[in-house]
């Protein structure tokens, strides 16, 4: 098996663990900003122990382009890791990780539409597999709203003073 291999099977067991992990948070009435805080900050540290460790470079060597895209994408990382430990409190688990990693999709298309990226007949179907994966979600999620509501009217009492 080649390296590749590994690092998509440790990348898919990383990512279960966070799910995993938030899931604990919200269990735990953690603060979402600060796992979303710790998270980052952990990442840091261990990507600079990373660098440091495997290529060990003089600082004159760093370019301040690193810092200047890191940072934003860094940011954008903190946030979407605190909102969506905030949205947990709001939906399920399973859900809301099914639509983070399915969130994919939108850079694959801008990838298409701004780089004229040439899409085979495999990114296709890809492409309309997670289509049809964010139509059964909402589909489901609609469901899901519809027998909570039956639910409520059906335990309403019939009149006033009366319970069933």
């Amino acid at each position: 098996m080649s390296a590749g291999y590994w690092f998509m099977l440790a990348a898919l067991f990383s990512f279960a663990a966070m799910g995993i992990i938030h899931k604990i948070g919200d269990r735990y009435a953690c603060d979402p900003l600060h796992i979303a805080l710790f998270t980052m900050a952990s990442a840091c540290v261990l990507s600079v122990i990373s660098v440091v460790v495997t290529q060990p470079v003089s600082l004159q060597s760093w370019r301040i382009a690193v810092p200047l895209v890191a940072l934003p994408f860094g940011a954008c990382a903190a946030a979407a890791l605190w909102l969506f430990q905030r949205g947990l409190r709001y939906g399920r688990i399973a859900t809301s990780w099914l639509l983070i990693n399915l969130s994919a999709a939108i850079p694959t298309l801008l990838s298409v539409v701004v780089y004229h990226e040439k899409l085979s007949a495999r990114k296709i179907s890809v492409l309309l597999l997670i289509i049809a994966s964010l139509v059964l979600l909402w589909w489901d999620r609609k469901q899901d709203r519809a027998r909570t509501e039956r639910t409520v009217v059906e335990g309403v009492p019939s009149s006033l003073g009366e319970v069933e």
